[in-house]
């Protein structure tokens, strides 16, 4: 095993994060290495389940109908609140917000955005790196659910205004 990634990328950066992959085509795993303190302590490995990921993703409230969802490096979804989603393996690259989250040097690039999401609901999205693995975050909140309390305040200012010309009305009257 000396020749191999796990091993001399581990050696060499005292840690190792290997990319995402679905055993048996359902289960996302990844494998992770860490060296020893000495150069002769070795190299522990260890394939980790990323399916207990879904349990802490799926927790995450945003609003009332919003969620959360975690992308690998390469767009496949590794984390949603719907877990079907991740265990046929979703490409989430076709969607042109999260092709764009990243530049070209695949960096990602912050920011706050209306879109359609997977199911073609139009949401107010954001993002953030999860940097060691060069993965990203998104939460996403349905717009109208984002806008509801402007429209709820235009409301009683409407009925207030309402209110106060109906009273002007009275007083002009009298």
């Amino acid at each position: 095993f000396s020749k191999d990634p796990r091993f001399t990328e581990a050696v060499a950066h005292k840690v190792y994060y290997g990319p995402v992959y679905f055993r048996r085509e359902s289960e996302p795993y990844m494998t992770l290495a860490i060296a020893g303190i000495r150069r002769d302590a070795g190299v522990s490995v260890a394939e980790v389940n990323l399916k207990f990921i879904w349990e802490v993703v799926s927790q995450i409230k945003v609003g009332n109908k919003g969620q959360a969802f975690v992308i690998d490096s390469r767009g496949r979804l590794i984390a949603h609140p719907d877990i079907s989603l991740v265990l046929r393996n979703t490409d989430m690259f076709r969607l042109d917000y999260v092709k764009t989250a990243r530049d070209e040097s695949g960096v990602s690039r912050q920011g706050v955005e209306i879109v359609n999401d997977i199911l073609g609901r139009e949401v107010l999205t954001a993002h953030a790196p999860i940097p060691p693995l060069r993965w990203l975050m998104f939460v996403e909140l349905p717009i109208d659910e984002a806008y509801a309390p402007l429209y709820e305040s235009i409301k009683r200012s409407a009925w207030l205004l309402a209110g106060g010309l109906a009273l002007a009305f009275l007083a002009g009257l009298l």
